[in-house]
């Protein structure tokens, strides 16, 4: 590839391409087959090394010989994701058709705590089935109730569970999350409630190998930290500073960190390590002086790194942005007018060839986009100003480290979790100073851990450290506006804002007038979309009753207003709202919710020429014969002869009923012959008006 111009970024342009292929065979899974890619894979490789000779002092061979190999990088890219999806191999539990009546599955996780369940995660060996046992291959979630005692579970056991296996659910409401998703591309695609008496240990692990040990690692580091730090937030915190685990942390104090723009530290990520790294640099230094000291000091630096990486159990988000900095610790004493983009371009090539499926983690994107902002940005902003005292440098450093980062992931924290920071340069200059304290404090309670009274003082230190941060968060989150939520961006949205602050920038710095254009059709998209959106959302009409286990919900939408009927219970639950609710009215634009009241558990609500009519309590009574368009019944409220007297068109049944009434229902609805439709079995019911 170095036959083409632009070689200062050569490994950019490649990672580029790369990333292509693998987005395009994600999306586009049946673009290419296997059997073409990987015969126009041979072709493209096959053919580079040639055409060097065949086109032997041509112009052309720059761009020819650079077109045949980023042809078979993106091939590369394209063929990784067919070989990393392991519902594709022959033996994947996934395509079984067969029912499962017991499983062999050996443990690739010890067991976690979880706010209701403890979980591991594990690879199904071998299943039971009418015909016998049969070899079989696929990851799988493993839950169990929290007063099951599954503590002593270790990486390498191997289980015997009786039961089947149940595929991941997909959303069961217009816009929610989708977590089948989320978990195929860690390539799991299946998940067991088990009860107790369901399950056996068969063998104790015989694989002592670095995962294992890695395993052993995480939860002794997990064990130390809970025995010195003993406040329920502070102890969540430090494990989450330290380790990553954020299991622990309540829906309050999530809260105020995302309101202080400091949701990046409750992950270990490029932050955590990058701390690390220049801790580091910062107390080695001097070797860089003496002899052959630039590859003691590289060296020095993998062994921390990967140790760290080893004591939090090989996460992989550790994992992730270790690697980063491991090319930029091994780059350094090169000494070659090495490039830092090419640097980081060089990692993400090799976690993508190991895991393609990591572009899709919003962990990885971020990562590198902070890391990036960070080297692109900090230097231009900080030169803006030039402070005279060591303590307004300080501050005005870390202001342009916290700017660079937010400039960088701006369009994607805005597509992803819809909400902005408004304070969080003000945040920033105590979160990361004293993050920093939190996490090298953490690391050195592990190795003081044997001095029992030494430890416990450092502990007590780190609980009033994370008290005092805590604090300040929750201080900052009651500032007036902290937090602008329910942005609602698409993804042509965020690509714009993107390519309008690399523009800005590159503008700022080349002046050159073609920036300037870049710009301007930038914001033409921008616009555009804008206007689509917005005269989409201007003719919105429609009507949803959700999915919430046990619960009814419903809303009709216009324009961007929409009006809410749901049980008490659930109007004043707002972790359900966030997650079944509000991803609806995110999605339809809404501006405005207004909730609609019932009257003795009946509500009824016109929308345009429609009428819907919503009976929600058994003892609900009425004079004389309803009539309505759509009737929505909720826990059980009405009996076949009740049914009898209202005329209706559609009938819905909601997820606050039994299965057994749905079903004895619908068969009532059948005898009428009316349509009926029930949320608990089919997923929320949409009706565009």
């Amino acid at each position: 590839f170095t036959s083409m111009r632009w070689i200062p970024i050569a490994m950019v342009r490649i990672v580029a391409v790369f990333i292509s292929g693998v987005l395009s065979s994600i999306w586009f899974p049946e673009l290419i087959t296997q059997q073409e890619t990987t015969v126009f894979l041979i072709v493209f490789t096959l053919s580079y090394f040639p055409s060097f000779w065949i086109l032997d002092k041509s112009s052309a061979i720059g761009i020819t010989t650079g077109v045949i190999g980023l042809c078979a990088v993106f091939l590369a890219g394209y063929k990784s994701v067919h070989l990393r999806n392991e519902s594709l191999r022959s033996k994947a539990l996934i395509g079984l058709k067969s029912p499962v009546h017991a499983y062999k599955v050996k443990l690739l996780s010890g067991a976690e705590e979880k706010e209701k369940f403890w979980r591991c995660t594990g690879r199904v060996v071998a299943v039971q089935t009418s015909t016998g046992w049969l070899a079989s291959d696929g990851k799988i979630f493993l839950l169990w109730p929290k007063q099951e005692k599954v503590t002593d579970l270790d990486y390498g056991d191997l289980l015997l569970v009786r039961g089947q296996p149940a595929v991941v659910a997909g959303p069961q409401n217009p816009y929610e999350f989708d977590y089948r998703q989320f978990l195929s591309w860690r390539n799991i695609f299946h998940q067991h409630h088990i009860r107790s008496g369901d399950w056996k240990v068969i063998q104790r692990s015989t694989d002592h190998g670095f995962l294992f040990f890695a395993s052993r690692a995480r939860a002794w580091t997990t064990g130390v930290i809970e025995k010195y730090v003993k406040g329920a937030r502070e102890l969540a915190i430090v494990k989450a500073f330290v380790i990553g685990v954020t299991d622990g942390i309540d829906d309050e104090l999530k809260q105020a960190y995302a309101a202080g723009g400091a949701m990046h530290v409750l992950a270990v990520s490029g932050l955590h390590v990058g701390i690390l790294y220049g801790i580091l640099l910062l107390f080695l230094r001097r070797l860089e002086k003496m002899p052959g000291g630039k590859w003691i000091l590289a060296a020095v630096s993998l062994v921390v790194l990967w140790s760290y990486a080893f004591v939090t159990g090989l996460s992989p988000s550790v994992l992730r942005a270790v690697t980063m900095f491991s090319f930029m610790a091994v780059a350094k004493p090169i000494q070659r007018s090495q490039n830092i983009y090419n640097t980081l371009a060089a990692s993400a090539f090799v976690l993508l060839m190991y895991d393609p499926f990591l572009i899709m983690s919003v962990g990885f994107q971020l990562s590198y986009l902070a890391v990036l902002g960070i080297v692109a940005l900090y230097r231009p902003l900080y030169n803006l100003l030039e402070p005279k005292w060591f303590w307004l440098d300080w501050m005005w450093q870390i202001t342009c480290i916290s700017m660079a980062a937010q400039l960088a992931t701006v369009a994607l924290t805005l597509f992803y979790f819809h909400q902005f920071p408004v304070y969080f340069l003000i945040a920033n200059l105590f979160v990361i100073p004293v993050s920093t304290v939190i996490l090298l404090g953490g690391m050195g309670l592990l190795v003081i851990s044997s001095l029992e009274w030494l430890a416990t003082w450092l502990g007590t230190a780190l609980e009033v450290i994370v008290y005092g941060l805590n604090y300040l968060l929750f201080q900052v989150e009651r500032l007036p506006y902290s937090v602008i939520d329910s942005i609602q961006l698409t993804v042509v949205h965020s690509i714009c804002l993107l390519a309008f602050i690399v523009g800005v920038f590159s503008l700022l710095t080349t002046k050159r007038f073609y920036w300037i254009v870049a710009l301007t059709l930038v914001a033409l998209v921008f616009s555009l979309a804008s206007w689509n959106r917005i005269t989409r959302i201007s003719r919105l009409a429609s009507f949803t009753v959700y999915r919430v286990a046990g619960q009814s919900a419903l809303e009709w939408f216009s324009q961007s207003e929409s009006y809410f009927m749901a049980d008490s219970a659930l109007l004043f639950n707002e972790e359900r709202i966030r997650f079944q609710v509000a991803p609806s009215r995110l999605g339809n634009g809404t501006q405005r919710t207004q909730t609609v009241s019932t009257y003795k558990g009946i509500g009824f609500f016109r929308f345009g020429d429609r009428s819907f009519l919503w009976i929600n309590a058994s003892d609900a009574v009425w004079p004389g014969v309803l009539t309505t368009n759509y009737l929505i019944i909720g826990h059980n409220a009405i009996s076949p002869q009740l049914l009898q007297r209202i005329n209706f068109d559609y009938l819905i049944f909601d997820s606050s009923n039994s299965l057994r009434y749905c079903e004895r229902m619908e068969g009532e609805a059948k005898k009428l012959r009316k349509p009926c439709f029930s949320v608990l079995n089919q997923g929320a019911f949409t009706l565009n008006l």
